[in-house]
């Protein structure tokens, strides 16, 4: 497994979010597309989790364009730094509990650099 700073992380936040915005949009409104655009979407969305298989991050839900990056803290604990397509960059991080249990990504935990 991969496990990522936050600066790799946000590194593919960088190139994902124009990938992965148009994907969530049309998703929103699904029932108005026609076959084609969905076939579209579909391919969209698969090229999308072959990079993230390939890479090694997880989108958790295409609706919400929610994606995690596995990591680790300086203190040894498996968590995931989190991240949703509207925002503006890595900025949460959470355990096993997942979304519910996100939190603000501290400095001392993750800085910036760290490999």
């Amino acid at each position: 497994m991969r496990y990522f700073t936050v600066e790799e992380a946000n590194e593919v936040v960088r190139q994902l979010r124009p990938i992965l915005l148009p994907i969530v949009e049309a998703l929103s409104r699904w029932d108005d597309l026609s076959e084609e655009e969905r076939s579209a979407v579909r391919e969209q969305a698969e090229w999308v989790l072959r990079a993230a298989e390939n890479e090694g991050f997880i989108i958790r839900d295409f609706s919400l364009g929610l994606v995690d990056f596995p990591a680790i803290t300086r203190s040894g604990e498996l968590v995931y730094l989190c991240w949703k397509v509207d925002e503006p960059e890595v900025m949460y991080f959470h355990g096993e509990e997942g979304f519910v249990g996100r939190r603000r990504i501290d400095a001392s935990l993750f800085p910036l650099g760290d490999t």
